[in-house]
């Protein structure tokens, strides 16, 4: 069945699931990741995307939990399907940068990546600029590894 767009309905929809409660849902998971509880905003954001793969941002965060727990592949997968999902998005391409950091042979990709995010404005552009600076000039890999930074 499709939904008023004509595209798939998603799980969310078949559920009744509102966007107030979809966006309720991800602000209590980023809570949980705020507050250095990323098992529970994972489980949290698993849901949200189960019931709606379109959700960019549930992505993102789902990024940031899998980070959180040293879960690096699952991070890189959940940052490029946000951004494949929606690639204007700047907190996709954000996730999709940061969990490319965790692999040396991605690093020029994800400091691309960086450079476009910290060029916007508001907080995920700080996050970026302060990602380019901690990575600089390729010298990371001589000092170790990036992933100690800003809890990636």
């Amino acid at each position: 069945m499709a939904n008023r767009t004509g595209a798939a309905r998603t799980l969310a929809e078949d559920m009744g699931v509102t966007s107030e409660l979809a966006v309720g849902m991800a602000e209590l998971a980023l809570r949980e990741l705020e507050a250095g509880r990323p098992g529970p905003a994972r489980s949290i954001l698993e849901g949200l995307v189960v019931a709606n793969p379109h959700d960019a941002e549930a992505w993102a965060l789902l990024a940031r939990a899998h980070r959180s727990l040293g879960q690096r592949l699952a991070a890189r997968f959940c940052g490029e399907v946000a951004a494949s999902v929606k690639p204007g998005s700047v907190a996709a391409r954000l996730a999709q940068a940061e969990g490319l950091l965790a692999f040396p042979e991605e690093r020029p990709r994800a400091r691309a990546l960086l450079e476009g995010v910290a060029a916007e404005e508001g907080g995920e552009a700080a996050r970026a600029r302060a990602l380019l600076t901690a990575i600089g000039s390729g010298q990371d890999a001589q000092r170790g590894s990036v992933a100690e930074v800003g809890g990636i």
